[in-house]
């Protein structure tokens, strides 16, 4: 039997399916609200999660994965609203930055202890930084990327947090051994 959490060819391409889609749906303009965007970014890497995992899990604890991921990432972005705020009056660039980074690596922390707690992925608090940090570098990029490509939204974040936050999970499952689940 084989012992890493993911199907990941499967994961990685339902990723980049829902990436085009996000970004027809951000040119219609069909999510008016960003906190609903956001919630639906939650919500549809969740979707792709679940149904890349190996392992047999009862379709109500799926879903309830998967709300509690929308819920999550609407909670995270609320946070990011507020402390952008908060930090307007901050020197130069670190208003912006500040808030981005702190609510990349809060979201991908939570996300990934959600994870954990529903026994997909038994990720250990050294795995859970790393991949944090790197979804604070994907935030960082995405912001850059958007600011000199102005078709790209907020979308654009999500995407590239998806894929860091997803490269991470396959790095330590195939590189370190498939933990426990």
């Amino acid at each position: 039997m084989d012992s890493k959490a993911l199907f990941y060819p499967r994961h990685f391409l339902l990723l980049a399916c829902f990436s085009l889609l996000i970004g027809v749906m951000s040119r219609l303009h069909l999510t008016g609200n960003l906190a609903v965007a956001f919630a639906l970014y939650g919500a549809l890497h969740a979707v792709a999660l679940v149904l890349a995992v190996r392992s047999r899990q009862e379709i109500w604890r799926k879903c309830l994965f998967i709300g509690f991921a929308a819920a999550l990432c609407a909670m995270t972005f609320h946070f990011g609203s507020v402390a952008r705020e908060q930090s307007a009056a901050l020197p130069g660039k670190v208003g912006l930055y500040s808030p981005l980074g702190l609510s990349a690596f809060i979201g991908a922390a939570s996300y990934g202890t959600l994870i954990r707690l529903s026994g997909i992925y038994a990720l250990t608090l050294g795995k859970l930084a790393a991949i944090a940090a790197g979804c604070v570098l994907a935030a960082y990029v995405s912001l850059f990327t958007a600011s000199h490509f102005h078709f790209l939204g907020p979308w654009w974040l999500a995407v590239l947090w998806w894929f860091t936050f997803s490269a991470g999970l396959w790095y330590f499952d195939r590189r370190h051994g498939s933990p426990e689940t």
